[in-house]
Parts: C-alpha cells; sequence; structure tokens
C-alpha cells in the first residue's frame, strides 16, 4: 500500500487477508494493534521526559507511520476498527487516569 499510495485493501489482497486474519475486520483490528501499540509506547517515552501531551505523541506517531495512520482512516465507519478504536482508547484512559480497570 505504502507504494501505491493507495488506503484501502486492493482487491487482490482479499483472500490473503480473509485466510490471515479472518476477513478485512481481523485485518483491521491488527492494524489498530499496532497503531495503539507505537502510540502508548511513545507517550510513555514522552511521560517519562516530562512531556505528557497526547497530542504531540499522536503527531509523532502519525509522522513515524503515516501509511498505518492513513489507512486506519480510511476504515472509521469500519464495525470492527471502531470497536478496537474503542477498547484501546478504554485502556488509554485507564492508564493515564491512573484508574482501575473494572473486568468486562
Amino acid at each position: 500500500m505504502a507504494e501505491t499510495g493507495n488506503t484501502t485493501v486492493p482487491p487482490w489482497w482479499e483472500s490473503e487477508i480473509q485466510r490471515e486474519f479472518g476477513g478485512l475486520g481481523g485485518f483491521l483490528a491488527e492494524l489498530s494493534r499496532q497503531w495503539w501499540t507505537a502510540y502508548a509506547a511513545h507517550l510513555d517515552a514522552l511521560i517519562e521526559l516530562g512531556c505528557d501531551d497526547p497530542t504531540q505523541a499522536w503527531a509523532d506517531v502519525a509522522e513515524q507511520m503515516p501509511h498505518l495512520r492513513a489507512v486506519l482512516d480510511s476504515y472509521t465507519d469500519e464495525s470492527a476498527l471502531a470497536e478496537a478504536e474503542r477498547r484501546h482508547c478504554d485502556v488509554l484512559r485507564w492508564t493515564t487516569r491512573r484508574e482501575s480497570r473494572h473486568a468486562a
């Protein structure tokens, strides 16, 4: 995708995505996991350095991983991605607020 500039999955990838991830939803959930892992690690590093600005962390990771962010942004209406993003945001809120996490 990085070579073509496309931000959506090309049709010729569909069978491989189905085989590896169980479909587009699984693929997007994995991309989301990669994004949020990078974001959380970078935010943690900024916090350690005394700068706890989530906006700066987001901008930095978006600059480092522009293709990943562009693909995720292209699929914002996909329900599987929305659920994965919601879970990651919940974890981030619990972590940054130092709240105890309740079992789901």
